[in-house]
């Protein structure tokens, strides 16, 4: 654990020197119309969408059938600049960069779950997240094919009178090679912002919903009990480049 709070406090100082000048606290004006809230709804839901950010076999694949990863990931979410300034940010660039600590775990028969705890340097904007996967390559008749299908949530708290929550699906397939793991992830998310308290009696605005196609594609590299992730990814017109740095055992 002290070395994975390590890798916590390294990766948000370095993210947070990157975002001093570009981030701060996102608010939804109560003067916002419904489309610009949907909008703006609209790349939130991309920045806590809960990247794939791992190979397609499962933790419990190895020779002891249970298996534990923790790591640190960088996601770059590519954001309307214009949009986000009308909702408080100071002089955003057209990427933010989001850290986060992610953890998982499997036991046998191809389980597995992980979390992942998020926090915008110089921001409002915190997210939490949960998945689950099924894997499924020993059922495969090919060599070192692998194949899983995941569950994910994850909200975002923090900005005033606001709540996205993402619900996801997904299906990945990849290549289980001795020291690079490619993998392709094709699936679906739902966001659901809810907005509250002043949003709604001063500005009245309802809940929005809408669901994206979500694709990524990437590799992990393993290196000993070191793994290296990474990851192109879009959430319906926004893309996502993950990197994770982290340790599997």
């Amino acid at each position: 654990m002290k070395t994975i709070r390590s890798l916590v406090v390294a990766s948000t100082l370095f993210v947070a020197g990157q975002a001093q000048a570009a981030s701060s606290n996102i608010n939804i004006p109560t003067n916002f119309g419904q489309a610009q809230y949907n909008a703006l709804s609209n790349e939130l839901g991309a920045a806590t969408w809960m990247t794939p950010s791992n190979s397609a076999e499962s933790h419990s694949s190895g020779i002891i059938p249970v298996g534990v990863q923790a790591a640190v990931e960088f996601v770059g979410v590519s954001i309307d600049s214009n949009l986000w300034a009308s909702a408080g940010a100071n002089k955003p660039p057209s990427r933010i960069f989001v850290p986060r600590l992610r953890v998982s775990a499997g036991i046998p028969f191809g389980l597995d779950v992980g979390v992942m705890i998020t926090k915008v340097p110089n921001s409002n904007i915190k997210m939490t997240g949960f998945e689950g996967r099924m894997a499924f390559g020993n059922y495969i008749p090919v060599p070192m094919l692998e194949a899983n299908v995941r569950y994910h949530q994850s909200s975002l708290t923090g900005i005033p009178d606001v709540k996205i929550k993402n619900t996801g699906y997904a299906a990945m397939i990849g290549a289980n090679l001795p020291i690079v793991k490619p993998y392709i992830e094709i699936g679906t998310v739902t966001s659901t912002s809810t907005p509250s308290g002043a949003l709604v009696s001063q500005g009245n605005l309802k809940e929005y919903q809408k669901k994206s196609t979500t694709k990524a594609i990437g590799a992990k590299i393993e290196l000993a009990l070191f793994v290296i992730n990474v990851e192109k990814a879009k959430v319906g017109d926004k893309d996502l480049l993950t990197a994770k740095f982290g340790f599997e055992f």
